[in-house]
């Protein structure tokens, strides 16, 4: 179905969506159950699944209207830069300050723009959150319409302090089972939670299929541990292959139909 009109107008806007409630209760519960056994205890878990995105978590690769939104804003040919999962405690925040933003939309792997009627994001990111957020809890907020800013981001407009928070600064409202996409442009943070539980998430970051940011850190058991559809999204960052006659595209099908072993180069060997 892709994105309609009002999703597309939200994210070139603000620089991020929110699609609620996506996963079923089912599959909730089952990342749920494993996120909290590669926290607190991984040994309980076969290799395969000691980390995202083996195991439970692996549905959220390429989660139907996951990869519909990505067709939009970044293009047909996307594979997946990286991801880890989130168990944070009250009082605990994630990545830093305030960053991103400003006239690094022009940079080729995380630049931004709009042009023909067309989004052109770079790196996006997807949030898979995991329970009930609502803006003051701590869930990641950002510098609305930063993603497009021509000057740096002013100092005025970073403090996380009560009450020297930025106009601009906006968190979003979504139940458990929800993914929020934004452009790595724009200016973003995972501040303080608040909540007496603890905000449960996965994040992936997804990319054209020519660019490369990540450097690949999945263990290979979790890997060599998925369904080949699912490795695909991790393959090589290239996008044709001129030895051949004709030349090989690096599509989707490309790699499910290759004789090649799986993972060969993603795993390290």
């Amino acid at each position: 179905m892709g994105m309609t009109d009002e999703e597309k107008f939200r994210f070139d806007l603000t620089g991020f969506l929110v699609r609620p409630a996506i996963l079923s209760q089912d599959e909730i519960e089952s990342v749920v159950e494993q996120i909290d056994r590669i926290v607190h205890d991984p040994g309980a878990l076969p290799a395969e699944h000691r980390t995202v995105p083996g195991g439970p978590s692996s549905v959220l690769i390429d989660h139907p209207k996951v990869v519909e939104v990505l067709h939009e804003i970044i293009g047909p040919e996307i594979r997946m830069e990286g991801c880890y999962c989130v168990w944070r405690k009250k009082g605990e925040s994630h990545g830093g300050g305030l960053h991103g933003g400003g006239p690094s939309q022009i940079d080729p792997i995380f630049g931004y723009r709009c042009q023909n009627g067309r989004i052109h994001a770079g790196m996006v990111r997807v949030v898979f959150e995991l329970t009930d957020v609502q803006p003051e809890d701590g869930g990641t907020h950002f510098i609305v319409g930063s993603h497009k800013a021509n000057f740096d981001m002013h100092p005025d407009h970073l403090s996380m302090e009560p009450g020297k928070r930025s106009p601009f600064l906006m968190g979003y409202a979504c139940p458990a089972g929800s993914a929020v996409f934004f452009t790595e442009n724009v200016c973003h943070v995972g501040p303080e939670w608040t909540r007496d539980t603890p905000r449960i998430a996965v994040l992936h970051a997804y990319s054209h299929l020519a660019t490369h940011w990540h450097r690949l850190n999945v263990p290979p058991a979790v890997l060599n541990g998925l369904p080949r559809e699912k490795q695909a999204w991790f393959r090589e960052p290239w996008i044709a292959d001129f030895r051949t006659r004709p030349a090989t595209r690096n599509t989707l099908d490309h790699f499910l139909n290759s004789a090649d072993p799986a993972m060969r180069t993603a795993a390290g060997d």
